[in-house]
């Protein structure tokens, strides 16, 4: 048997802010004169972020063409399968950058003073093709009755981003030098990746009551494209700046430009992330319509995704690369900033124990649920906890951010059922279902940080020393003990004789240090929320229904909290402070709704 595939799909997409303002308009001097919006401008302590959004105007024009063929072959034991796949991707896109700027506090943004700004000055175009090619095979052997053995091999031959308008720019670390790409040159080498895979179903009595499972597969992922576009924004077709320290918006751009350009760059060793997941599970029938199952699940991921800087600040005091090499074609002598290199550097791992138990529709009732106690670690989540592109305190030493992934729950329980209430005898009573999801876990990681920024030149990354018990109070007016002292201050309010529990990382003599307080050492509230549904279906003629649903959710109307706020300032009223809820009204887990609703299923 063979299956050949075609695919084809375009998407085009423009984001405009809804005020087109021009900065230099209201004394903001930022480096933008024209009308694309204000700095997207953050206070902390308060949650309050006006202007923007950054990064806006934007918009792309994404094709995607995919041929795939497989072909099936069947010989005695065997089951054969083989195929590949070609793809191609197109992305066409424009960004514009009102640049960000932010306020350490209610004071400083009454005062004018803010800490950190960033923008990226000029038009940056990108048309970045990216190509792969995959090859598999495929076997499916019945080694008795009782044994089933799958093995495979993919190939895949993932081909580096390009850019035709020769756009890329990089930065040479050896010779200090900014580097523009050849036309059609990749920004790393080709990946070429060889991912085996197998698994085993063992049924010990050959009554497929007692099923045993074990698997294993390496994978590999291609990038998605938006980590070589920011090379496009890098000189002599644009100006990145960073600047992390006392600035003001009505001198912005003279502050950053000074401090030195923050151009991209990606690691020319760059490699596919990787990762090998495994498992082994027993699952058993009870009764003639539940099974159950308990299983142990693991994976490790390498050469995952991670920026850093490797401009970084040796001691707060020096750069590796002060200024661009004299030599350079491209700014040469320019000062330089932070410089963000994307590597594939990072690793990941989890581990988790399953349990599920399934019925299928028996007296009116079906159910699913499950339980997972699991644990996952890595070097970085890829989310926005920390500093634009940056999670890690230390860029020179990344084993220091391993911790908690962002997303990591310790306990999850979940339970759907669906129950067709036990009346009849006419069309009132007929017809009548239940229906309820609960589901339940632990909260979430949250990584402390400070708002100190000359010691490494990135905000918001540096973490504090813990020198206390950071015990969860579960107030949403103090989710920990969240006291902060300043070793520099000798004794009274703010110093650290009073029980603190978190110290900056600076010494009494005012030298900093990287904190020992680890990522993601405190936990956030968890979440919990029960989904209730009334349904009567009617029918109405041959396999037509109509069904009218009364629904509720968030049935117990139960709090679920965002994460507390994680910027560990002495004296601070939001540090460890909840302010929202966990998702906006209207999303799972809100405030109790209630809704009618009424479908026509032919």
């Amino acid at each position: 048997m063979n299956e050949a595939r075609f695919g084809y799909n375009s998407i085009d997409i423009t984001f405009d802010p809804n005020a087109l303002l021009n900065p230099q308009d209201f004394g903001i001097h930022v480096g933008v004169n024209e009308a694309i919006g204000l700095p997207q401008i953050t206070i902390q302590g308060i949650a309050l972020n006006f202007g923007g959004p950054t990064t806006f105007p934007q918009g792309r024009t994404d094709t995607t063409f995919v041929f795939s063929d497989a072909a099936s072959y069947l010989a005695g034991h065997h089951a054969l399968k083989l195929g590949g796949e070609f793809r191609r991707f197109k992305g066409d896109s424009f960004t514009s950058d009102p640049g960000t700027f932010q306020f350490p506090s209610v004071a400083a943004f009454q005062t004018g003073l803010g800490n950190n700004f960033t923008v990226t000055l000029g038009d940056r175009p990108a048309d970045v093709v990216e190509q792969s090619l995959g090859l598999f095979a495929q076997d499916n052997i019945r080694v008795g009755t009782h044994l089933t053995v799958d093995v495979g091999l993919r190939y895949d031959l993932n081909l580096a981003p390009t850019d035709d308008l020769n756009r890329f720019v990089v930065f040479d670390a050896p010779t200090s030098s900014l580097v523009r790409l050849d036309s059609g040159r990749g920004v790393y080498g080709n990946s070429s990746n060889l991912q085996p895979r197998g698994g085993v179903v063992f049924d010990p009595k050959g009554d497929g009551l007692t099923i045993v499972r074990g698997a294993y597969a390496l994978m590999v992922d291609q990038p998605v494209v938006n980590m070589v576009t920011p090379l496009t924004a890098n000189p002599p077709l644009a100006v990145p700046l960073i600047f992390a320290g006392n600035i003001r918006l009505d001198s912005a751009i003279t502050t950053a430009g000074a401090a030195g350009l923050a151009p991209s760059s990606v690691d020319p060793n760059f490699e596919n992330a990787r990762i090998q997941t495994w498992n082994v599970n027993v699952e058993r029938q009870v009764g003639r319509a539940t099974a159950v199952m308990i299983g142990y699940f693991g994976s490790k991921g390498d050469r995952l995704r991670l920026s850093r800087n490797i401009n970084q600040l040796v001691n707060g005091v020096t750069r590796p690369y002060p200024t661009v090499s004299a030599s350079s074609a491209i700014r040469p002598g320019a000062a330089l900033g932070n410089i963000t290199e994307v590597t594939s550097l990072g690793w990941s791992n989890y581990k988790g124990l399953w349990l599920t138990a399934n019925q299928r529709v028996t007296k009116g009732l079906q159910f699913n649920a499950s339980y997972t106690l699991s644990k996952s670690t890595d070097t970085n989540s890829l989310n926005s906890q920390g500093a634009p592109g940056f999670v890690q305190q230390n860029s020179l030493d990344l084993a220091d951010s391993e911790g908690l992934s962002d997303y990591d729950a310790r306990h999850r329980f979940v339970v759907s059922a669906i129950y067709d209430l036990p009346f009849s005898g006419n069309r009132l009573v007929d017809g009548w279902q239940v229906g309820v999801i609960t589901q339940a876990q632990t909260g979430n990681p949250l990584n402390i940080v400070t708002n100190i920024n000359q010691f490494t030149g990135v905000a918001n990354t540096l973490r504090p020393d813990l020198i206390g018990d950071p015990a969860i109070l579960g107030s949403p007016n103090q989710w920990f003990s969240n006291t902060v002292c300043d070793p520099r201050i000798a004794s009274g309010a703010g110093s650290c004789s009073a029980g603190a529990v978190f110290a900056l990382p600076v010494s009494a003599n005012g030298v900093f240090h990287f904190g020992n307080l680890p990522r993601n050492a405190v936990i956030g509230p968890g979440f919990g929320n029960t989904d209730l549904s009334f349904i009567k279906n009617i029918a109405i003629q041959g396999t037509a229904r109509a069904q009218f649903r009364l629904e509720v959710f968030n049935l117990f109307n139960q709090a679920n909290f965002g994460q507390p706020g994680r910027i560990a300032i002495p004296g601070s009223t939001a540090f460890g402070l909840i302010a929202n809820t966990r998702f906006p009204t209207g999303d799972s887990g809100s405030a109790r709704q209630m809704q009618l609703a009424a479908k026509f299923l032919f």
